[in-house]
């Protein structure tokens, strides 16, 4: 009897136990957590995530700009609007419409120069005025020189004297150049731009704002130079032109202050390769026509051979009896004797 109230005991334990064991369950069988629920208990508006072990792409909202794409040509036109405004701040910027700070002479002045002449002022109220780059002797003046066209001013000094800047500029050259040596050119608000050439060293730099009379460098003996001198230039849209018309060398002033460049000025005297051409044309005509025709500082004079009358010498020396007469003092009936010299 004993032993079998004890299996009643030991049996309704058991079922009291297995009961509130499901009770519990079933209390707590909503709180799950999310990476231990099977799909089924998620969300209706969320999904599992797959881990396949590649990086995540993140959906970025619209205002998120951390890599936005930018279209090229908003880049292309903001920079050349910035390029164009930034001419402004150049010496003479509506002459050049370019700041090349590479190519020492890039402006050609045949394609720049527009109209038949320009008034050039060479200084204003408002700046420094004139100061000579160095005081020293001319050693060499503008014009051809030996098998070359010489397109500067050289001015005699000692490797180390101090070259400053003869008017009111900006650097837009200050380089080593195989000819020039140490060279800076300097652009100026008239349109003129000067060189100083064979400098031992270079004191400034492109870009550099300077005013007349400031240090820019040391004279020197670099390049194709024989001896320490400073090379100096004045050019005008690229057209080299001679320094001495402008400066007096001796006093170490200008001359005038205002000055009027043609088209003729550069082709009769400072285009020193054309006038060299036509000065070899010209000989070259002299000696077709039997070596009668010699060009001399006087002119072309021409010596009568027999035979030879006013119009076959007209035609032989590209010109007019008239012309012939005139520059003689003769008349056209002039009895033409042989060794009679004419001027042509």
């Amino acid at each position: 009897m004993k032993a079998l109230n004890a299996s009643k005991y030991y049996y309704l334990t058991l079922f009291f136990i297995v009961l509130s064991g499901l009770s519990l369950y079933a209390n707590e069988a909503n709180f799950v957590p999310k990476y231990f629920a099977p799909a089924n208990f998620l969300n209706p508006d969320e999904k599992p995530i797959k881990d396949d072990g590649k990086k995540k792409v993140v959906k970025k909202e619209k205002d998120d700009t951390t890599k936005t794409l930018i279209d090229p040509l908003a880049l292309v036109s903001i920079d050349e609007e910035v390029e164009t405004d930034s001419l402004l701040a150049f010496p003479s910027n509506d002459l050049y419409t370019s700041w090349d700070t590479t190519v020492i002479h890039p402006y050609s002045f045949a394609e720049s120069f527009k109209q038949d002449s320009a008034i050039i002022k060479l200084t204003e109220p408002t700046d420094c005025g004139f100061v000579m780059p160095f005081n020293g002797r001319v050693t060499s003046e503008f014009g051809w020189r030996k098998r070359r066209p010489h397109y500067g001013t050289d001015i005699d000094l000692e490797t180390g004297d101090t070259v400053v800047a003869a008017f009111d500029g900006m650097v837009r050259i200050a380089k080593l150049n195989r000819s020039y040596g140490n060279v800076v050119i300097i652009r100026h608000a008239n349109g003129l731009e000067t060189v100083y050439a064979h400098l031992s060293k270079i004191l400034v730099e492109a870009g550099q704002t300077i005013e007349a009379g400031q240090k820019l460098g040391l004279g020197g003996n670099t390049g194709h130079s024989y001896g320490s001198h400073l090379h100096f230039e004045m050019r005008y849209l690229g057209q080299a032109i001679d320094s001495e018309d402008f400066i007096d060398y001796a006093n170490g002033t200008l001359k005038q202050n205002e000055f009027v460049i043609t088209k003729a000025d550069v082709e009769n005297k400072y285009d020193l390769r054309a006038l060299h051409n036509r000065q070899r044309k010209d000989l070259n005509l002299a000696r077709g026509t039997a070596g009668k025709l010699k060009v001399t500082k006087y002119g072309k004079i021409y010596t009568v051979k027999n035979g030879d009358t006013l119009g076959h010498i007209a035609v032989k020396c590209h010109t007019t009896i008239t012309s012939i007469c005139k520059k003689n003092g003769i008349k056209r009936t002039k009895v033409l004797r042989p060794g009679m010299k004419l001027k042509i």
